[in-house]
């Protein structure tokens, strides 16, 4: 990795849909994120075991494991427990966002993706950090 894609924020982007992720990735790139994806909870901790990520946007609607479990494991881990969470999801679900907040995410998002709003929400989340 470069100097300067060491200084760019890194953000673990999470979802089983790979157009979702092919444009979030690139639309994240071109705002100066350093952009890693997993296709699933099982490929997002084998990420973790050797990055740890500025922030954190998982779907929350995957299989096997799906978003709040994935979220679960995380915070277990001490090495991400300060490490922002956004939930990312296409069913916009009071039920959900409730959880979600109980649960203590920094954000829940629904699809499609508005990259100029989640650039927002990551700039002011990581400045508070």
């Amino acid at each position: 990795m470069s100097n300067e894609a060491m200084k760019k924020p890194i953000v673990l982007f999470v979802d089983d849909e790979v157009e979702t992720l092919k444009s979030v990735k690139f639309g994240l790139e071109e705002r100066s994120y350093s952009v890693l994806t997993a296709e699933s909870g099982k490929d997002a901790l084998e990420i973790l075991k050797t990055n740890v990520p500025n922030i954190m946007i998982i779907d929350l609607r995957m299989q096997p494991m799906n978003g709040f479990e994935l979220y679960q494991i995380i915070r277990k881990n001490a090495k991400f427990q300060k490490v922002p969470v956004f939930f990312l999801t296409a069913v916009d679900d009071m039920l959900s966002q409730k959880y979600s907040q109980k649960l203590g995410v920094d954000a829940y998002i629904t699809k499609p993706v508005d990259l100029d709003n989640l650039d927002a929400l990551i700039s002011s989340k990581l400045s508070s950090v």
